[in-house]
């Protein structure tokens, strides 16, 4: 029998008492996009440096017995695993009672999965904040096996993205996913999400598009930024977040975000033209640096 380390042991003691709480941060709609120091190198860069849009977001495609399989084949490779250790603040207190100004700061680790996928063949990834959120190391595998180490460029906790980077041993292009115009979708639209629910690895799912433009909080400050969600019933599980939703063309016009709990068919995807503006702010430089 492995012997538990006595701090840990009493730091889970401590969290099972009540004496330890998160510091969660309030997000508000006036939160601005973060920008870590290896995002420099993309401040004044072309659009076409970041991501690749297609040239055919929808269109009348036949529905055949292998119609979703090929579009699932040809997306797949430019989808990724990603596996975060993370480092979560909190404070710990000698009793179990929650007043302000106390209590000692201390970081409690844990694990983390998500997914992502390839928007450029530099290496580019989108994937959701919340799927990075306080990592200490963040590793990418992708379709084939190869195991990457990660790093962030940027991060948008409102609209819920995050930019990464990896690096191709042998300086190969990466298979990556064309960017599709949200707004050209409208409900019934056929699509496809591709994840890793619960660990298990590429898995694909089909639905249609429910509904566009869904406002899923009250909207008090006219000027903050929230996100006009895509809504779908194709399956986004735990672990799927952060995949793209892609049309029959092959095209991601969102990003797989979350469903609601106790539910069937009620998923929720940033779209793609919000998603614009956070690469918009990563490539003007507009935002709060960050470590």
């Amino acid at each position: 029998m492995k012997k538990i380390p006595i701090a840990l042991s009493l730091l889970a003691a401590a969290f099972v008492s009540g004496c330890v709480s998160l510091n969660e941060e309030k997000i508000s709609p006036e939160t601005p996009v973060r920008l870590y120091p290896a995002a420099k190198v993309l401040k004044g860069a072309n659009p076409v440096d970041l991501y690749v849009e297609s040239q055919l977001t929808v269109s009348d495609i036949p529905l055949r017995s292998r119609t979703f399989q090929r579009v699932a084949e040809v997306a797949g490779p430019a989808v990724v695993s990603i596996y975060v250790k993370t480092e979560t603040p909190v404070k710990v207190r000698l009793l179990p009672i929650n007043l302000p100004f106390t209590g000692l700061p201390a970081k409690l680790p844990g694990v983390g999965l998500g997914s992502g996928f390839l928007i450029h063949p530099k290496g580019y990834i989108l994937s959701n904040e919340h799927v990075i959120r306080n990592a200490s190391e963040i590793r990418v595998m992708t379709m084939d096996g190869t195991d990457h180490v990660a790093r962030v460029l940027a991060t948008d906790p409102v609209y819920d993205l995050a930019l990464l980077k990896i690096d191709s041993p042998a300086n190969r292009p990466f298979p990556f996913l064309p960017m599709g115009h949200s707004d050209e979708i409208r409900g019934g639209d056929h699509v496809i999400a591709v994840g890793n629910p619960l660990g298990f690895g590429h898995t694909v799912t089909t639905g249609v598009i429910s509904h566009t433009g869904r406002s899923l909080f009250e909207e008090k400050d006219p000027t903050g930024r929230y996100v006009r969600y895509i809504q779908t019933d194709a399956a986004i599980n735990p672990g799927s977040s952060g995949g793209p939703l892609i049309t029959l063309t092959g095209s991601w016009i969102g990003l797989n975000t979350a469903q609601i709990a106790n539910t069937q068919g009620i998923g929720f995807t940033v779209p793609s033209n919000q998603v614009l503006e956070f690469f918009s702010n990563v490539l003007e430089g507009r935002g709060q640096s960050a470590e």
